[in-house]
This record gives C-alpha cells, structure tokens and sequence, in this order.
C-alpha cells in the first residue's frame, strides 16, 4: 500500500482533511446549535433540552441523538423515514455523545437531565455520520455551558471532546493497473463509492497538560472488497487520530466565537 502523496479527485493529499467550517448559534431556538461543513457535506446540529429523562432511567441524566436526512440532500430524491441506516447512525452518535459526558453529573435542582441532539443533514457528499458527530458534540457543548450559566446544571459534567473522521482504501485517480490501493483521510462520497476498505473512527479528547490526549470510542470498518490488513488498518487509524486532533482544535475555536 503507497504512503506517497496520490492525486485525488478534490486535489488533497491522502492525509488532508476537506475544507472544514463550523458555524456555532446557526439557529435561536435550541440552546445549543452549529452548521458543520466538511467540503460539500453540511449537517446542522442543535441541543435541546427534554422535559424528562427515559421512565427507565433510575439516577443521573441522558442524552441521545437524531439523525435525519433531508430529501434534497441527495440525487435522486430521498425519503424523510430515516429507515435502518438512519437508525444505526443516530445510536452510533448518541453512544459518541454519552462517551464524552458524566451522565451521573447531569442533574440539575429538580433531578436528572436529557437532552437531545438533532443532526439534520442538508447536503450529503459522504461522511454525514462523522460529520454530524463532530458537529453535534459543539452543539452539546454549548448547550451545557448555557445549562451551567443558568444555574440549571451545578456543575459542568464534561469528560473531554468528541469527534469523528473517515477513513478509507481506496484506488487513486488514474491510477496504473496493479498498482497499490493507498489511504486517505475523510472521503468524499466519489471516494468512498470506490473504497476497497471503509472506516469511521469516532475519538474523545482530553486536555492534559497543555495537550489533547486521545482515546478511541468507536471503530465501524469494512472490507468492501475482501480483507485488509493490520497493516492497512495501523495505517488508517494513524490517519484518523491526525484528522480528529485538526477537528478537535476547529470545535475548540467554534466555541469561543460562540462566546460560552
């Protein structure tokens, strides 16, 4: 597998992330909001309190997440019934979410806490669940900070930042016959159409003197095409944790023009 600098359709580097913007107070009515753009994916990400927690739930709070995506989001059309793949992406990114929160800590005068975070995305040129976990986590972000402010919450219960990128094997542009499938960092949906190895790594952050220690939360990878090798796989989570580091620092600074 090549680890030399590949063309690609969007003229990045196999390492290099995708023009990334993050929008934070997108819209008024949540308390916690942001617009995520990763190249021509957006996803808009809002926080809302719930008026209760799960009758299940015994002590501490909950959070859980949405996901939908909108009709003209895609060609041809979509549904609005987020069917199966709907579902799993909304569980991956309420697990992702809680990893990043002590539940036991979200609880305010009157007893536990929820809240849930909508992920809508409005355009899909691939990796919407990644991008709508990143983005949703500054949405959650901004909402407890509200929550602490207001007196609602005693006191803040984060554990650490949460983001998430692709990764992926996939044949370069152009590329000779036989010659090696290389790595790449954040696919594009033509990327990843042609993917012999897709991979979504989800990471939490915490600052530690000074620097962000990272610790994987979730790993979803396939072998489109066959198998791929621990090898590939080192060399895609390396991928990862360099992409994720560069997400970490965009929340980090959509949170202070965010002003919380």
């Amino acid at each position: 597998m090549s680890h030399a600098p590949t063309h690609r359709i969007d003229e990045r580097t196999p390492a290099q992330l995708r023009s990334l913007s993050l929008q934070p107070g997108f819209t008024a009515a949540a308390p916690g909001s942001v617009l995520i753009a990763t190249g021509a994916t957006r996803v808009l990400c809002t926080a809302s309190l719930e008026p209760r927690t799960p009758s299940w739930l015994t002590r501490g709070g909950w959070i859980t997440a949405e996901y939908a995506m909108l009709p003209g989001a895609t060609r041809p059309r979509g549904r609005r019934d987020p069917g199966g793949r709907g579902k799993e992406i909304q569980r991956l990114i309420g697990r992702s979410l809680r990893a990043a929160v002590d539940l036991s800590q979200l609880v305010g005068p009157d007893g536990g806490l929820s809240i849930v975070c909508d992920c809508d995305v409005i355009e899909a040129d691939g990796g919407t669940r990644t991008a709508a976990v990143t983005g949703a986590w500054v949405a959650l972000e901004i909402c407890l900070r509200k929550l602490v402010a207001s007196g609602q919450l005693g006191q803040h219960p984060g554990l650490g930042q949460v983001a998430a990128v692709s990764v992926g094997v996939v044949e370069p542009e152009g590329a000779d016959p036989g010659r090696d499938p290389v790595a790449m960092l954040d696919l594009c949906y033509h990327e990843d159409s042609r993917a012999v190895v897709d991979l979504n790594v989800v990471m939490r952050g915490i600052m530690r003197g000074g620097s962000t220690e990272l610790g994987l939360v979730e790993v979803q990878g396939t072998g489109e095409r066959g198998d791929f090798s621990r090898a590939q796989l080192d060399r895609m989570l390396d991928l990862a944790e360099s992409g994720v580091a560069e997400l970490m620092a965009a929340q980090r600074a959509a949170l202070i023009e965010a002003g919380v």
